[in-house]
């Protein structure tokens, strides 16, 4: 997949006037994200890839002392975008780029950068690299037809969204039938919940019945915290942030297990001589 460089910097500038300004006690700075579009280059040592589909990148930024939040989005492109913050140390800076298909807001890639000091009079700039979540899964490999099976997806990497800071939810879905085509939805079924915690996703489901030895593709749609809901986008189906595991839209493959209808039995091995 063809991909562009972005690079996120975003520039902490301590002085703000009007309306915005808080009183003296706590003086508010801005951020200032610009997204500019680069080309990949052989001097690029540590480029920010973001994949060519993105739309848009929504910007977190959070405070887990004061429990300050607030989320903005920015279209890919040449964009500056400035959002006041109260003073203050231990802020973090998130992005998540996406785009809209299925009806949904589908995450691709995302960044963080923790522990961010906001100060009057003072510039504080800062880069983000923006990675895929990668996905590893463990559990059943072989399932019979209508019995139950386990699966865990661990989400790894994304630039360190993988806490419960960013995920709310996690729902299963499965099939008999491949839908590895980003352009086909996703299936109802089992549409099971699992156990969240963290970056790892447990579920529990039950096969279909099938007569003969069948894949069942299987993948996790995740939803991030109400945290990162922008409510001034226009379209509503777009305030809230999905991600797919393993994640289709960047080509990664379904997980996929066995259901294997043959049965079990006893294997009797009957040795000896004969006497006569």
């Amino acid at each position: 997949m063809r991909r562009i460089a972005v690079v996120v910097a975003l520039v902490i500038a301590g002085t703000v006037a009007g309306c915005m300004k808080l009183p003296d006690t706590q003086p508010e700075g801005i951020v200032s994200i610009a997204i500019r579009p680069e080309q990949v280059s052989s001097t690029s040592i540590t480029p920010k890839l973001i994949p060519q589909i993105a739309e848009k990148i929504r910007i977190r930024i959070w405070n887990i002392e004061t429990g300050f939040n607030t989320v903005a989005t920015a279209s890919i492109g040449d964009k500056q975008m400035s959002i006041a913050v109260p003073q203050g140390n231990r802020y973090s800076v998130d992005a998540v780029s996406y785009y809209v298909k299925n009806n949904m807001a589908l995450a691709l890639t995302g960044g963080s950068a923790p522990n961010v000091s906001v100060k009057a009079n003072e510039t504080t700039s800062i880069q983000l690299g923006l990675r895929p979540w990668h996905t590893e899964v463990v559990g059943d490999e072989r399932v019979e037809p209508s019995k139950s099976y386990a699966v865990e997806f661990v989400a790894t990497d994304a630039g360190g969204l993988i806490t419960r800071g960013t995920f709310e939810s996690a729902s299963l879905h499965a099939s008999t039938t491949s839908f590895q085509d980003p352009d086909d939805a996703l299936p109802a079924e089992p549409g099971t919940y699992g156990i969240l915690f963290d970056d790892r996703m447990t579920f529990m489901a039950t096969a279909p019945n099938v007569s003969e030895v069948s894949s069942l593709f299987v993948g996790v749609l995740v939803e991030f915290t109400q945290n990162w809901t922008d409510d001034l986008l226009e379209n509503v189906n777009e305030r809230t942030l999905v991600l797919e595991l393993p994640n289709r839209h960047l080509e990664a493959p379904l997980h996929q297990l066995i259901i294997d209808p043959s049965t079990g039995g006893i294997v009797i091995d009957i040795s000896g001589e004969r006497q006569e």
